[in-house]
């Protein structure tokens, strides 16, 4: 604990020379468990971009990474997680890419998936599909990389699904719904992406299965994505990831369409052992994008939730429902739904109707005639589920 002590004094402030030696001098000395808790309790991006590589002297920056790749059999997951993200946070050159790979290349079968759900877990910017297809800036790097994720999944199966899940008026009314005043969150909605990641036993494989795909733009700083993580995690949404879309992405519904399958796509690239769940509302782009997922990924798609925020006419709603889309009213709703095909277990049903008649108390209506006729459609999917 000594050295952990004095790695945390070294790295406050600006470290010169002197004390990038004695850095490195401690990390070389470290034990196993020693190093494996210095990657898991030092924040792996202070301490890679601590020290520095200089045109005349030591190359300590590269001398770092190179020690922690070789003892890579030394990390626990956590530990190569975070050591991934110091290599991803910041500039990634080339050889910081290839570093990754190795992190990547270090683990396989289920030891692989609980790494990438350790990497997805981050509460930034800095999750697995920004390291993969963002900061690994290599075609080739990025290809091997995915290419081993493809080969080790082979033989793994969670038993569970990865949630994909639209923002704007599915999680939080937004845009178009007027059956909520503006700004809250859907009585429900927590509780069945609760459900959803907990899977059909409520004793989930991994917590934090959620992902929202929203046509947001990004930007190069991640402080729209990082926003956005900051609304959900107020809103009580806690363990997820985010993928961002683009300006020009906001121009047309088809264009909003396109980039969210784009994301998906890439989603399933890195968890094609994962089944898949979309959650999404009729008031933009969404049943065109469940409708292109049933062409492109039904062979891991298990269901289509479309929130219907615009009253879609009934003879539209069988239509849709034939199709595989399911429109609903309320959570509740989608939740009866859910647990009839086996995603989630009676509990999480449950606690699906007990969260939204007790946050539904807790809107603040504009009008009683707004709640009378709102209440009424959660009292109707409530004794259907019954």
């Amino acid at each position: 604990m000594a050295s952990d002590t004095l790695l945390h004094r070294l790295l406050k402030g600006r470290t010169r020379r002197a004390e990038e030696a004695q850095v490195l001098a401690l990390l070389r000395a470290a034990s196993p468990a020693e190093l494996d808790r210095i990657l898991i309790e030092t924040d792996a991006a202070q301490l890679i971009s601590s020290l520095d590589d200089r045109l005349f002297g030591p190359d300590n920056r590269t001398a770092v990474r190179d020690l922690l790749v070789s003892r890579l059999g030394d990390l626990s997951i956590q530990a190569r997680a975070n050591l991934a993200y110091g290599l991803q946070a910041g500039h990634t050159c080339r050889a910081d890419a290839e570093a990754i790979r190795e992190i990547f290349f270090s683990v396989g079968g289920e030891e692989l998936t609980l790494l990438k759900n350790a990497m997805n877990m981050r509460i930034d910017s800095h999750d697995l599909e920004g390291l993969v297809y963002s900061d690994v800036k290599s075609p080739t790097i990025r290809a091997e990389i995915l290419a081993h994720i493809a080969r080790e999944a082979a033989g793994v199966e969670p038993g569970e699904a990865k949630v994909l899940c639209d923002i704007d008026d599915t999680v939080i009314c937004a845009l178009h719904d007027r059956r909520y005043p503006r700004g809250t969150i859907y009585p429900g909605i927590l509780a069945l992406l609760d459900a959803l990641d907990r899977g059909p036993d409520d004793d989930p494989f991994s917590l934090g299965d959620l992902t929202f795909v929203t046509a947001r733009p990004g930007d190069a700083f991640g402080l729209i994505e990082n926003y956005t993580r900051a609304s959900l995690r107020r809103a009580g949404i806690a363990h997820h990831s985010v993928m961002t879309g683009t300006v020009q992405a906001l121009f047309t519904r088809d264009r909003m369409a396109g980039r969210k399958i784009a994301n998906i796509e890439h989603y399933h690239a890195l968890f094609p052992e994962y089944r898949l769940v979309f959650l999404g509302d009729s008031g933009q782009a969404d049943i065109a994008v469940g409708d292109l997922l049933w062409q492109r990924l039904e062979h891991v798609l298990d269901i289509v939730f479309v929130h219907d925020v615009v009253h879609t006419p009934d003879a539209e709603r069988v239509r849709l429902s034939a199709e595989r889309i399911h429109l609903v009213d309320t959570y509740i709703g989608a939740a009866r739904i859910a647990h009839e095909r086996g995603l989630i277990a009676r509990a999480g049903l449950d606690r699906v109707i007990e969260e939204s008649f007790a946050a539904l108390d807790d809107v603040r209506w504009s009008s009683v005639e707004q709640e009378h006729a709102t209440r009424a459609l959660f009292e109707a999917d409530a004794a259907a589920s019954a």
